[in-house]
């Protein structure tokens, strides 16, 4: 089971793990970067630090020089990579590019001998840009898929409040497992975990229209489709008509979709709403 939750201060980001840090100011995105980037680095992983100039310059103190910078940088457990080296400088975000740009960055990490590839990313001007909204989030959410893989990368997505609509910092917050964000931000995830997806907090009819547009997206393959809802706190009527409607879109594929740790209240709810005859979802019995 993959780490996942609301931070409410710096956590260690291992293998796997994706996690969404939403702050505030200078001080708070070096607070994150420096346990990011000393804990890979104990971890003999490759750190690849992706940014604008100013946010290179950051990491770049966050590491500091007692931790030897420039020995890392030349044995390449270092990179410092400018944001349009890694994502399009022009031009709207393409999810499936950017999915061949880290696998290879992973794989060439592994084949050097790293024990896996750890990004940080401070990624607030490329979701500035209105023209990578919606892509940005589905490349968020694609590459959560390929960290839950076990493929050998992880990452800390970085956003800074205030320069962002509340809105575009909800989108991306909600595709990642771990996050670091206010409450307006943080309602629900929708992640992958060990075989299926996964979708964690609270669904209602204030989130329904995100959840849809996330769940869309989602890159959810084979014949045989598994969602977790044992980490929801609470799903209204919205909520479940999400969900219902995301089903409905994968059996037409079609797929068989096994809904898991759904609560006795929801599968109540799913049978008044009519989605067990509307849907041939199978719910996995919880006792709960």
């Amino acid at each position: 089971m993959r780490a996942q939750g609301v931070l409410s201060g710096p956590t260690t980001v291992r293998p796997t793990d994706h996690a969404c840090w939403v702050y505030d100011d200078d001080d708070g995105f070096a607070t994150a970067a420096r346990e990011h980037l000393t804990e890979g680095l104990a971890r003999g992983e490759r750190l690849l630090c992706v940014g604008d100039a100013q946010a290179l310059e950051q990491l770049r103190r966050a590491v500091g020089p007692a931790a030897g910078i420039d020995g890392h940088v030349e044995r390449t457990a270092l990179q410092f990579l400018p944001l349009s080296g890694a994502y399009p400088a022009t031009g709207r975000l393409e999810p499936a590019g950017q999915l061949d740009f880290y696998e290879q960055a992973t794989r060439q990490a592994l084949a050097e001998g790293f024990r896996g590839l750890s990004v940080i990313a401070e990624l607030t001007p490329l979701a500035a840009d209105a023209r990578n909204s919606g892509d940005l989030v589905r490349w968020e959410h694609l590459a959560d898929d390929f960290m839950a893989s076990g493929a050998g990368m992880s990452a800390l997505c970085a956003y800074r409040r205030g320069r962002l609509p509340d809105a575009v910092l909800a989108d991306v917050a909600c595709v990642h497992p771990l996050v670091h964000a206010g409450p307006a931000e943080t309602s629900f995830r929708v992640f992958f975990d060990g075989n299926g997806l996964a979708v964690a907090g609270i669904l209602d009819a204030f989130g329904a229209d995100r959840l849809s547009r996330v769940l869309a997206t989602s890159p959810v393959r084979g014949p045989a489709v598994r969602l977790d809802l044992s980490r929801v706190e609470f799903m209204d009527a919205a909520g479940c008509r999400a969900i219902a409607a995301w089903v409905y879109g994968i059996e037409q594929r079609p797929a068989q979709v096994t809904v898991a740790g759904a609560s006795r209240m929801v599968r109540r709810m799913w049978r008044l709403l009519g989605f067990a005859e509307a849907t041939s979802a199978s719910f996995e019995d919880t006792g709960s």
